[in-house]
């Protein structure tokens, strides 16, 4: 009897095992006939510590990416590896570090040189698809944009002596591959969207980060000209009073800094100084939606999406 008992126990475990694999496995897009899973989207989610975030959203990502990657594939968009080794070396002067401590930074990150540079490779290859597609006439940033620009962000042009920072870090992780760490700048520019949109920055720093200072809202301590990584200060020390950066690729993982407060010891830096500078922002803010409407307009229309029930 209680031989039955374990054998209609152990059917009816059975006998649940594919429903809930069907769950999981259960296709919810297709591109161009290749299937995306609810685990793919709940993964991607879970990845990016956006498991909460709208369903709808993380789907969408997960096909944007899907297709960014069958145009970099049908476009035979291939990086060389004197390219990779030479923006290496550039992070690594950057830096001030040689190969040997710059290895030991992403060993304590849990990665290897060979993973990084498959990283950047991918990175390259991405950065390669955008100049493809966006070559076309520049747009158009005119004095009068440089001016006003220049005139909403007083305090970003005032002598910096120090500043504070808050800071959201997505770190690489060991074993990562160059899509696994485009996940992660992808999650960094969402969380940098939510941040845009009114969201408290250091609630989504508790939430998010993984790097020092996420329990305390992300807030990371004040720092003065040369206390901290070259890539870093030049972003914070250039930055207005309550900004939000967008995602910092560094060799360890994807920085969002805010600064909280600036200590400042002169005059504003004059518009002839950092006129070049506004331009180079507005341009780079430009081709930014630029790529992002090729990417809803033109990119999807190209492919036969099917999102299912």
């Amino acid at each position: 009897m209680r031989f039955g008992r374990v054998v209609a126990s152990f059917c009816l475990g059975l006998a649940a095992l594919p429903a809930t694999a069907e769950v999981v496995n259960k296709i919810v897009a297709l591109v161009d006939g290749d299937p995306i899973t609810a685990h793919e989207v709940r993964r991607y989610g879970e990845e990016r510590r956006a498991a909460n975030a709208p369903y709808d959203q993380l789907l969408d990502a997960v096909i944007t990416e899907k297709l960014i990657e069958k145009e970099i594939a049908s476009r035979k968009i291939v990086a060389k590896r004197e390219d990779v080794d030479k923006y290496i070396q550039e992070v690594m002067t950057r830096n001030k570090m040689n190969e040997d401590q710059f290895n030991k930074a992403l060993k304590q990150q849990g990665s290897t040189m060979d993973q990084y540079r498959t990283r950047i490779k991918n990175e390259m290859e991405r950065s390669a698809l955008v100049g493809q597609e966006l070559h076309g006439e520049a747009p158009e940033i005119t004095d009068a944009d440089i001016e006003h620009y220049y005139d909403q962000h007083k305090e970003a042009f005032a002598t910096k002596s120090a500043v504070t920072v808050s800071d959201i870090f997505f770190p690489f992780q060991q074993g990562m591959t160059q899509n696994d760490a485009l996940r992660v700048v992808e999650q960094a520019k969402q969380v940098k969207a939510m941040a845009d949109s009114g969201q408290s920055f250091a609630a989504l720093a508790r939430r998010y980060s993984q790097g020092p200072g996420a329990q305390n809202g992300g807030l990371i301590g004040t720092f003065k000209r040369g206390e901290m990584a070259p890539q870093l200060e030049q972003i914070a020390f250039g930055m207005p009073v309550g900004e939000v950066s967008g995602p910092i690729v560094g060799p360890t993982g994807v920085h969002l800094m805010r600064i909280d407060s600036a200590q400042t010891n002169g005059p504003r830096v004059g518009l002839d100084q950092v006129k070049d500078e506004i331009r180079t922002a507005l341009h780079n803010q430009a081709m930014d939606e630029r790529f992002r409407d090729w990417i809803a307009k033109n990119l999807k229309s190209k492919h036969h999406i099917e999102v299912l029930n």
